[in-house]
């Protein structure tokens, strides 16, 4: 099973990321005119369009497909899919209109992150052509007909080209990765910081931004729907705050980043009360503290 109903007309897509159940998910919203927000990797394009239909969605029906930003585990697929939706746009934050129209630079710079043997598993993002996309700034909202509409907002620091989205009705928020990893079953939350655009300050900006909106329920990529909004905002910004000072505690006592992600890979543990970590757990650790080993880089 692909798809799960977590509101009235809005469905979370399983993409099984890598062969790996609830750890990158995707959002459905069933209006007058349909939104698909986020993609998942090239790889795991089949899962979303199985999801699709068992919500009853054919990919000819999708007006919209939403990418909340670039990331291959957000975007990656946009292109793919798009080739199965004839009548789809592409609404996207403007700096990221770029990357879709042409991934080379993104994949470049994936590659030098995760190495090659990785990437091929994520598979390779196909180029959207320019006149399918609408480009979004700081605010924007999409009317989805029968009363729907997206209100879509700027919230750079994970990414300075993401946006969150919250569904009017009925009080949703679509995160994307302006909050940290909540794996179901991992009693903790891991702060997405992967490089190379991590902007601490920004990212605690943009959770206080989306405080604001008082949403009713979360819904999140990694993975799920949270029903606890204000304790994942207030986790999200403690947890970044910390691991950067950790990191950078750790990084002046000359460990590597080996040595460091073990250490961070034992407090995940810790926190969690748990002796292990399903590989994608370890692989978001590592990834965010690369990110924030970056930062510190270009920061010192």
């Amino acid at each position: 099973m692909y798809a799960t109903k977590v509101e009235d007309g809005v469905f979370l897509l399983d993409t099984y990321a890598l062969g790996q159940p609830r750890t990158v998910g995707v959002y459905v919203i069933k209006a007058p005119k349909i939104a698909l927000v986020d993609c998942g990797y090239a790889s795991s394009y089949k899962s979303v369009l199985q999801g699709l239909s068992e919500v009853g969605v054919s990919p000819s029906e999708v007006s919209y497909v939403i990418p909340t930003h670039v990331h291959l585990d957000h975007a990656g697929a946009a292109g793919v899919l798009l080739k199965e939706m004839p009548n789809a746009k592409v609404v996207a934050q403007e700096r990221s209109v770029k990357h879709l129209v042409d991934p080379t630079k993104l994949v470049d710079s994936a590659t030098q992150v995760f190495g090659e043997a990785i990437m091929r598993l994520y598979g390779a993002p196909a180029p959207i052509a320019a006149d399918r996309i609408t480009a979004v700034g700081e605010e924007a909202t999409l009317e989805l007909g029968g009363g729907a509409s997206l209100t879509m907002m700027h919230t750079p620091g994970h990414a300075p080209h993401q946006i969150s989205i919250l569904i009017d009705r009925p009080g949703a928020l679509l995160t994307a990765d302006a909050v940290g990893i909540v794996y179901p079953g991992l009693a903790t939350l891991i702060p997405t910081t992967p490089p190379p655009s991590l902007d601490p300050a920004s990212l605690a900006r943009s959770v206080d931004r989306l405080a604001q909106t008082a949403p009713r329920t979360l819904l999140v990529p990694h993975f799920g729907q949270r029903e606890d909004s204000e304790a994942v905002f207030a986790r999200t910004k403690e947890g970044v705050q910390a691991w950067v000072r950790e990191v950078e505690r750790m990084r002046n006592l000359k460990m590597d980043l080996d040595a460091i992600s073990d250490q961070m890979e034992r407090k995940v543990m810790y926190d969690a009360r748990t002796e292990d970590l399903p590989v994608y757990a370890k692989v978001s650790v590592r990834s965010s503290v690369m990110g924030i080993l970056h930062y510190l880089e270009k920061n010192s």
